[in-house]
């Protein structure tokens, strides 16, 4: 009874074998079933045939009857009563987080495929015993639907919540199995009032504030653009205006202030390489130095009176020729600016900027400056005068709005003298040795690595110092005249938080004449948007329109003030929403401590790269934000008396084991695109419609008009190269499962998507040959059970063996792919081979095929859920579970039962193919040979081989001398003779 006990428990999996019936025993005691036990009547199985769901003359199986019986059966499940979670439960939980779309109203097919792993990932994880969190939910608020409700002069709520009701009946299309009951929308008052509450806590702990910042301008509509409402030529999209450049009062959120924390807590997360150098650069720390160029003359009245300049090259100090400052820096004044420049320059600055309209880079353009006629002193040499440019590349928001030119040891400062007239200063620094000075050779005369200080008048005592020694040398000579020091500067700029528009949530402040800005009260929130609002795009602000909304009292001193006309980035509405999700319905406050510390971090986030870095990083912020001020996390709950013991040590031990500090998500999968074959005019290079182009024999697509070859490439699906593909129409024509399933194993989820709807049949096929496999099953009823027959393992035929090893390498295939390389298209692959394997197995009646078959269904349910069901179902009511000593309750699904275990002792060979080699050279092969033997044994037995008489004896028959013999196992003996 112990050795059945631990066979049941490690090689079949804990929760797959039901107890030893009397039935199971009798039949264990006797070696076999006796016939009148294993008979099922024919009636019966008749009825539950999978081939009863295949039309008999076109030979297509009913997709649409199959998986509408099984959505009804799920739509008929109870929703769960949810409970805070025990220690127990908080050990098992798995959450797996898709970002939530944003409800156009369509899906397409890279919709398809993100849902789709997510699904499966969901299910996989379930039934491994996990308890998985998967919800769902809608990105709701932004342009799109404030413009497509202007277009169609509807409500952009209402717009918006038909969309949702579209979207979840196509979601419910490609059998996809969310948590339904903690779905959310960002523009549901009850959802955007806890976002207005974020925003007053960074608010309350100074972590927003509010400042000038520029905007792009229509002067005709009168209103704020998008940089994606602004074409190429910096035109406005609707009204064809010349955009303008325009400072407006704007939101701005501290998230600088967190750049160390989010730049060392990277190392940690289990994520995508590529991501995280994405993440590290967008941060951007540098280490450098602050050098003070004081203003000569100085300018009465002037803010300060120095420029302030970063830099990471101190070595180069004594290089710089000029400095360059933003077009809107502060000096850019006419206050400040000479008078014979003053016009010109501010000319000049107002040009750059409104050159920056189209969303473009001001950071990498090199040529547009003009000169102040201001200059400085230089920080360590007082009597050195350096002139000061306005120049289009510097961001007046990035570093000190200031930096200093150095062209002999900068290729863009180098242009820009060129361009720009600026006499070049003498190169300060050398190549340490002549070997790298051939290696360092460009076409322009700038050298950017490190080097020597040369010894020239001009580096004064540092010349020969090596750079790194000068950076160190040169900064603490500036510190100690108070003109320099060491510093850590970040690309990461403050998070603008403003937007110009109507469809999203309201900034919560009010704007009082005496007090200020004012923060609306907790228990006026949700500040709403008014409703019957007209949109048309045109003046302004349409908040700011709604005079009865828009005023209102002073919640400070009950004077009469203004609301706030912005609403927040979508950006902020998507940072917190994984947190919402472990509460979604709580009306006190945006979710319970105790929830949102039992269920984060999340484990496993799915999503596209293209929000690798913005998305990604506020979210990081705002959960590091709410997990320091103690709104979720160990440390929310470590003095809450009603949280037991056992259950906080659950939630630290959840803490601990995933991402840490704040982090919100422990793993990230980013999945490719998906891409649709594109036809082109050969001749014209036009876009050509499917009915354009005719494939003829050999599948060689013509262009009907012309006869000529199309020119074929796969492009990312759009409307404009008419190659986009309609998920709904797959479905219709091929169904769900197998839509599914082509999906997956077309590519690797990371990777590109090249979709091709005519190989999807190969799933359909495939579909098939599986319902096939259970009909015979249930057709050869299994002599034992699996517990029996693995109990006289070492009785089995090589058959067997070989069915069972077949199954458990299918099983490590599977289950390593859906657990740590999430490589899908490697799981499918494993099960293809599998049941191709046992569509060859002769023996169907013994256990090992039974067992082979199971373990197949329940591998592939997850990928085709109602193929799955199906299948699992028919297993049921023809009693081959039951046969083979399995769970078999009439009710049961396979979503219900666990996931094969794999027994590691079946993955060896049952036999194996030895390669004998003699002198080097390949003379035979020894055949069906036991696994492992030992490298003596196998020279014996090649002795003895009649192919080995010519090789290995001599013309006497006397056997050779043995030099050398080279043995690998189960694979190859080389034997050297002499």
């Amino acid at each position: 009874m112990l050795r059945l006990h631990r066979l049941r428990h490690h090689a079949v999996g804990r929760h797959v074998l039901a107890p030893c019936s009397a039935l199971t025993r009798n039949a264990c005691a006797h070696g076999t079933f006796t016939a009148r036990q294993l008979s099922t009547s024919s009636a019966r199985l008749a009825q539950v045939k999978f081939a009863h769901w295949i039309d008999k003359e076109t030979g297509k199986l009913d997709t649409a009857k199959l998986e509408t019986k099984w959505k009804t059966r799920w739509a008929e499940a109870k929703p769960p009563v949810r409970k805070p979670l025990t220690a127990a439960e908080i050990d098992r939980l798995f959450y797996v987080l898709v970002m939530f779309p944003y409800p156009s109203g369509v899906l397409h097919m890279g919709h398809v495929r993100v849902y789709t792993i997510s699904d499966v990932l969901t299910r996989f994880h379930r039934m491994r015993g996990k308890h998985v969190v998967s919800p769902m939910g809608w990105d709701a608020f932004g342009l799109p639907a404030e413009n497509a409700a202007i277009e169609r002069s509807i409500a952009p709520a209402q717009w918006t919540q038909q969309n949702i009701a579209t979207m979840k009946d196509q979601l419910s299309r490609i059998l996809t199995d969310f948590d339904w009951d903690r779905e959310l929308a960002t523009c549901d008052p009850a959802y955007y009032k806890w976002t207005q509450h974020i925003f007053l806590q960074l608010f309350k702990n100074d972590m927003v504030y509010r400042k000038d910042a520029v905007v792009n301008w229509d002067p005709i509509d009168q209103t704020v653009l998008a940089n994606e409402q602004v074409d190429k030529d910096g035109r406005s999209w609707r009204s064809g205006a010349v955009v303008e450049q325009r400072k407006l009062k704007q939101w701005f959120a501290r998230i600088t202030r967190y750049a160390q924390d989010l730049l060392d807590d990277l190392n940690a997360l289990n994520w995508p390489d590529h991501v995280k150098s994405m993440q590290a650069n967008w941060i951007g720390r540098s280490e450098g130095a602050e050098f003070e160029f004081a203003l000569d003359p100085p300018i009465p009245d002037a803010q300060s009176k120095a420029i302030s300049v970063f830099t990471s090259r101190a070595d180069t100090l004594f290089g710089v020729s000029y400095l360059a400052i933003a077009p809107d820096h502060w000096l850019v004044s006419a206050d400040h600016l000479p008078a014979e420049h003053a016009n010109h320059v501010l000319k000049r600055a107002q040009e750059m900027l409104s050159g920056s309209s189209g969303g473009g880079d001001r950071s990498q353009r090199t040529k547009d400056g003009v000169f102040t006629g201001l200059y400085v002193a230089h920080p360590l040499d007082s009597a050195r005068r350096v002139p000061v440019y306005v120049a289009d590349y510097v961001l007046s928001d990035y570093g000190t709005g200031a930096v200093m030119g150095v062209p002999a040891h900068d290729v863009r400062d180098h242009e820009f003298c060129q361009i720009n007239s600026v006499p070049v200063h003498i190169s300060v620094v050398e190549p340490e040795t002549s070997e790298f000075a051939e290696e360092s050779k460009s076409e322009l005369p700038v050298f950017t690595g490190q080097g020597v200080l040369r010894r020239i008048p001009e580096n004064g005592i540092y010349g020969g110092m090596r750079s790194a020694d000068a950076r160190t040398t040169i900064v603490a000579a500036a510190a100690a005249i108070g003109s320099g020091k060491s510093v850590v500067n970040y690309r990461l700029r403050d998070w603008l938080l403003s937007r110009q528009r109507f469809w999203g949530a309201p900034v919560p402040i009010i704007h009082c004449a005496s007090c200020g800005a004012v923060p609306v009260p907790e228990s006026d929130l949700p500040v709403e948007l008014p409703k019957n609002i007209e949109l048309s795009g045109r003046g302004g602000s349409p908040l700011a329109r709604a005079t009865e909304w828009l005023n209102c009292k002073c919640p400070s001193c009950s004077g009469p003030a203004t609301r706030d006309t912005d609403t927040l980035d979508t950006f902020v509405d998507s940072s917190w929403y994984f947190l919402r999700y472990t509460d979604a319905h709580n009306t006190q406050r945006p979710f319970d401590a105790m929830a949102a510390s039992s269920m984060m971090p999340v484990d496993i986030y799915i999503g596209g790269v293209e929000h690798a870095i913005l998305h990604l990083l506020y979210s990081r912020f705002i959960s590091k934000f709410l997990w320091k001020t103690r709104a979720y996390g160990t440390a929310a709950v470590e003095h809450d008396s009603t949280v037991r013991s056992e259950v906080k040590e659950a939630i630290a031990r959840r803490e601990t084991r995933g991402a840490r500090n704040g982090e919100p998500f422990t793993r990230l999968l980013t999945q490719g695109m998906v891409h649709g074959l594109t036809y082109k005019d050969p001749s014209s290079g036009r876009f050509l419609r499917s009915d354009e182009v005719q494939t003829e024999k050999g599948n060689v697509p013509r262009v009907i008009r012309t006869g000529e070859t199309p020119t074929m490439s796969f492009e990312k699906m759009s409307k404009s190269k008419y190659n986009g593909v309609d998920p709904g129409a797959t479905v219709d024509a091929y169904g769900a499962d197998a839509t599914r399933l082509h999906v997956l194993y077309l590519a690797p989820p990371q990777d590109v998507l090249e979709w091709d709807t005519q190989s999807i049949v190969g799933m359909q096929r495939w579909i098939l040959r599986l319902g096939r496999l259970v009909d015979t099953a249930c057709a050869s009823s299994a002599r034992e059970s699996i517990v029996c027959a693995l109990n006289a393992r070492n009785k089995w035929s090589k058959e067997a063996r070989e069915t069972y090893r077949h199954t458990h390498v299918a099983i490590q295939h599977a289950t390593e792919s859906l657990e740590a390389s999430f490589s899908l298209n490697t799981a499918i692959s494993a099960l293809i081979k599998l049941s191709n394997y046992l569509a060859t197995v002769k023996d169907c009646e013994h256990p090992t095929f039974g067992f082979g078959l199971v373990c197949l269904v329940k591998m592939v349910a997850p990928m085709a859920p109602s193929i799955g069901e199906e299948l699992w179902e028919i297993l049921i009511q023809s009693k081959c579970l039951h046969n083979l000593g399995l769970v078999d309750t009439p009710n049961s699904r396979v979503f219900a039962q666990s996931w094969p275990v794999l027994d590691a002792s079946a993955l060896k060979d049952v036999s194996a193919t030895v390669v004998v080699q003699i002198n080097g050279k390949v003379r035979f092969k020894l055949e069906d040979m036991v696994p492992d033997q030992y490298q003596s044994e196998l020279v014996q037995i090649a002795s003895t081989m009649p192919q080995a008489q010519k090789w290995m004896f001599d013309t006497t028959g006397q056997p050779k001398h043995i030099v050398k013999v080279i043995h690998v196992p189960n694979k190859l003996i080389n034997i050297i003779v002499k």
